[in-house]
C-alpha cells in the first residue's frame, strides 16, 4: 500500500535533484562568461557579455526557486519576476541614478514553460529601461504590474523615462532585445504593445492553459 507513496517520494527527490543540477550548470556557465569578460576591453562587447549573463541568471533563479520549493513543477510568477528585476538592480547598481522599482504583483502560479519566457521578457524590458530611459537623470522609476484578467495573464512594465522615439516602429525594429521579446511572446502565444505614455510602457498579454483541466485558468 505504501509503494505509490514511495514512488511519489522518489519522483519528488529526482525532480529536486534535476533542478539543483541545472541551476549549478547554469551558474558554471555564468562563471565562465564572467571570467572571459574580464579580458575584454571593448566596452560594447563587454556589455553584450553582461546582458547574456543576466539572461542565463534569470533562468538559474527559477531552478533555484523550484529546488527549494515543495512544488517542483510550478512557480509563483510574482516571486520570480521580483527576483529577476531585483537582480538587475544589483547588477546595474553602478548607474548614477536613484532607481526605484515598484511591484504591483498578483500571485499567479504557472508552470516552468511559461515562467522562464516571461522572466526573460522582464529581463529584456527592465534592462532596456535601466540603460536607456534616464539619460542625465538623477532619479527614475519602473513600475511592474502583473494581474489576471479573465483567462489572460497581463504583464505591464512602465518607466517614467524619456520614452521611445516618436517614430519608433516595434514591427521593424531590429534590436536584439526587441527581437528576443517578439520570439518569446510568440512562444507564449501572446501579444505585446510598446507605447509612449509619460515614459515607455510595454504591455504583454499571455493566455494560460491549464493542461490538467484543458481550459484557460490561473491557479
Amino acid at each position: 500500500m505504501n509503494e505509490p507513496q514511495e514512488h511519489k517520494s522518489e519522483q519528488k527527490h529526482l525532480l529536486k535533484e534535476i533542478h539543483h543540477r541545472v541551476k549549478n550548470n547554469l551558474n558554471i556557465i555564468i562563471g565562465l562568461l564572467e571570467l572571459q569578460s574580464q579580458n575584454i576591453e571593448d566596452v560594447s562587447v563587454k556589455e553584450m557579455f553582461r546582458e547574456s549573463i543576466n539572461r542565463i541568471r534569470s533562468m538559474a533563479i527559477i531552478h533555484e526557486y523550484l529546488y527549494r520549493s515543495e512544488n517542483h513543477s510550478s512557480i509563483d510568477l510574482s516571486v520570480y519576476i521580483e527576483s529577476v528585476a531585483d537582480n538587475l538592480l544589483s547588477v546595474y547598481s553602478e548607474n548614477k541614478i536613484d532607481l526605484i522599482i515598484n511591484y504591483f504583483l498578483e500571485n499567479i502560479s504557472v508552470e516552468i514553460d511559461i515562467a522562464i519566457p516571461t522572466g526573460l521578457i522582464v529581463n529584456e524590458v527592465v534592462t532596456n529601461s535601466i540603460k536607456h530611459a534616464f539619460p542625465g537623470r538623477q532619479k527614475g522609476r519602473i513600475d511592474i504590474t502583473l494581474e489576471k484578467k479573465n483567462h489572460i495573464i497581463s504583464l505591464t512594465v512602465k518607466d517614467n523615462g524619456i520614452g521611445v522615439p516618436v517614430d519608433f516602429d516595434q514591427n521593424n525594429n531590429k534590436s536584439l532585445g526587441l527581437q528576443l521579446i517578439k520570439l518569446l511572446v510568440v512562444q507564449l502565444n501572446g501579444k505585446y504593445k510598446i507605447y509612449r505614455e509619460q515614459g515607455t510602457t510595454v504591455q504583454i498579454e499571455i493566455p494560460f492553459i491549464d493542461s490538467k483541466k484543458n481550459n484557460f485558468n490561473c491557479k
